[in-house]
């Protein structure tokens, strides 16, 4: 659906019209100050990303490391850690912070 512009005074006016619209029909706007919109109304479900709430459900069902995988990321992952904060140095035993 495409987006109405909507000057920002009269979204400011009639606010709860305005939402009934983007809740019961799924109306798109565009809030405009002047000629610049500042600002998209839209219903939570035509805004693009991911839901939080299904990340660990997604992430488990990719590809997984397998153990020398995960030793060479990590490792990886501290030398270019080490090399970002202090440049030429040695490599040094990353602490794992989830290791109880």
């Amino acid at each position: 659906m495409n987006a109405l512009p909507v000057p920002a005074t009269d979204f400011a006016r009639s606010l709860s019209d305005y939402l009934n619209q983007v809740q019961y029909r799924g109306q798109v706007f565009d809030i405009a100050r002047g000629k610049k919109v500042i600002a998209r109304l839209s219903p939570i479900s035509s805004v693009g990303g991911f839901p939080i709430d299904l990340l660990d459900e997604f992430l488990a069902q990719g590809p997984q490391l397998d153990a020398a995988e995960r030793a060479e990321f990590t490792a990886d992952l501290a030398a270019a850690r080490l090399e970002h904060v202090r440049p030429n140095a040695q490599p040094r035993q990353a602490r794992d912070p989830w290791k109880a």
